[in-house]
């Protein structure tokens, strides 16, 4: 969810790599993703005036591409042979493996040569294969291959969707590859059962096409990359995403225990905004959440993470059948577990009934939803399959837009619009809204409206008077700019000196300062 300004395109020519011609590019970025063996570069092709993402990686002669092509196989004949050495194949650590064969065959092998075998074969066994590098990169969020002869492109936090030199050139490669993702998920993909919707052990969401059943340019797959570093409240502000006014709200609106969805159309950072808005729950509090893949990550202690469960059916034992676990089951567990806060990933089906029905008797909800204004959110809620009743939608405290916004040649993620449910209109039956912060993209501003709901109830439940409550908001928000100024990203040392402000705000100040607790 990160933004970064385009870097001036450097007019020096790159050194010849893999496949692309130097003299048709101009090296915009390097940076290296796998230390010695894996890095990128972000090019300037002169002649299409686009950007290229091209995975940079060891080049190799043809002794170690035939080397490579033959070792796995004769490996495993060999090496369950060798003394010393357990009977599993897979269990066994590459760079021995190859030790041992070398030794085996007598072979004269470089260090130079011995390091770039290893590295690939770590790649296609252990990794994710010519794609490795590319899900490695901490800035690309989506990885897509269309189809074989077609580049893979992917979404860069900095240079947006960019095409990269991967590309699979024959189908069937291709379908070994969709293949090895499924058995990656733990699930299986055939002509029979074509479609593939799952998470690899890392969180990383797959979701693939196998064959050319139902895509004309065969397999197809798509990566959603999961962040293992969560998304924080500071970054948020860092970013231009949201304002320090913004997410000092965002506080108040958590610790109010008032309920919001965040709105967006698709890979706008929906999810990273609640992410980072989590991080404000404070420590004792209880979160359930509910996704059908995992996508919220936060280091919460007291967090019940749940996912749904597809139902599965063998054939030949029906007594192996395993039944579904949908998201509805999940919000309808949830109220009985009593949680301070119960957040679905996504509402999109009857557990948006549970949901509201959870918000109507006190429960604070927390979620994302498809939709790109008020009007469009109110109308998909009542729309099939949500058939949320308008009368209910008012259950819910606040709505959170994040759009894309355009400037010049790049687009950044913004929080453009914070409205706050304001009740009913019985005559018009219209919703009535409050729109409390909105975006500016000309001046490139977020702006207070002047008026919030969630204020006057912050005062009233502290029972401050405005003057009183102007100030404790300042506080809190000037703590958050010495954190940004301070560049405190980590989530630990944010909930500690959040934790530190509610017993002494004055140390807390010195700590976002860069000071020590």
């Amino acid at each position: 969810m990160p933004e970064f300004p385009l870097r001036r395109r450097s007019r020096t020519k790159r050194p010849m790599v893999k496949t692309i011609e130097a003299e048709n590019y101009d090296l915009v970025d390097r940076y290296e993703i796998i230390k010695g063996h894996g890095a990128v570069e972000i090019l300037w092709n002169r002649n299409t005036l686009e950007n290229i993402y091209s995975v940079v990686e060891p080049s190799l002669t043809d002794e170690e591409k035939r080397l490579l092509t033959s070792l796995p196989k004769e490996m495993q004949m060999v090496i369950p042979n060798l003394k010393n050495l357990g009977k599993d194949y897979n269990d066994i650590e590459i760079g021995s493996m190859l030790d041992q064969y070398v030794r085996a065959y007598q072979i004269k092998m470089s260090d130079e040569t011995r390091s770039k075998l290893i590295y690939y074969l770590k790649r296609d066994f252990e990794g994710l294969g010519v794609i490795e590098v590319i899900v490695r990169d901490p800035y690309v969020e989506d990885v897509s291959c269309d189809g074989y002869s077609v580049p893979i492109f992917v979404y860069h936090r900095k240079y947006g969707s960019i095409k990269t030199n991967v590309v699979f050139r024959n189908p069937d490669a291709l379908n070994s590859y969709v293949i090895k993702l499924a058995q990656i998920c733990g699930k299986e993909i055939s002509v029979s059962e074509p479609i593939l919707d799952g998470a690899t052990p890392q969180g990383h969401r797959v979701q693939a096409i196998y064959g050319e059943e139902i895509s004309t340019r065969g397999s197809t797959f798509t990566f959603r990359l999961f962040r293992e570093k969560p998304f924080t409240p500071i970054e948020l502000i860092k970013f231009g995403t949201a304002s320090s006014e913004m997410v000092t709200y965002f506080w108040y609106m958590i610790e109010n225990l008032s309920s919001a969805l965040i709105a967006g159309v698709p890979a706008v950072g929906k999810t990273s905004t609640l992410n980072a808005m989590l991080m404000l729950v404070p420590p004792p509090s209880k979160i359930f959440s509910i996704e059908e893949t995992r996508e919220i990550n936060i280091l919460h202690q007291n967090w019940v993470a749940t996912s749904t469960r597809e139902g599965e059916f063998d054939a030949d034992d029906p007594r192996s059948q395993i039944s579904r676990i949908d998201m509805f089951e999940l919000v309808k567990m949830a109220m009985r577990q009593r949680p301070t806060y119960i957040v679905v990933g996504e509402v999109r089906g009857r557990e948006a009934s549970s949901l509201f029905q959870a918000m109507s008797t006190g429960h604070t909800t927390y979620s994302t939803i498809h939709a790109d204004s008020m009007e469009a959110t109110v109308n998909r809620l009542e729309s099939s399959p949500l058939n949320i009743p308008r009368i209910m939608i008012t259950y819910l405290n606040t709505v959170i837009f994040n759009k894309f916004v355009r400037s010049g040649d790049s687009v950044s993620r913004r929080i453009t619009e914070v409205d706050e449910m304001s009740g009913f209109n019985s005559e018009t039956g219209e919703v009535i809204y409050n729109k409390v912060f909105t975006y500016d993209s000309f001046r490139g501003k977020h702006s207070f409206m002047g008026y919030s709901n969630l204020y006057k109830k912050a005062q009233f439940t502290r029972g401050f008077t405005s003057s009183q409550f102007k100030a404790e908001f300042e506080e809190r928000k000037k703590l958050l700019e010495e954190m940004v100024r301070s560049d405190i990203t980590n989530y630990v040392d944010i909930s500690k000196i959040i934790n530190t402000y509610y017993r002494e705000p004055d140390k807390a100040l010195i700590a976002a300062s860069g000071g020590t607790i």
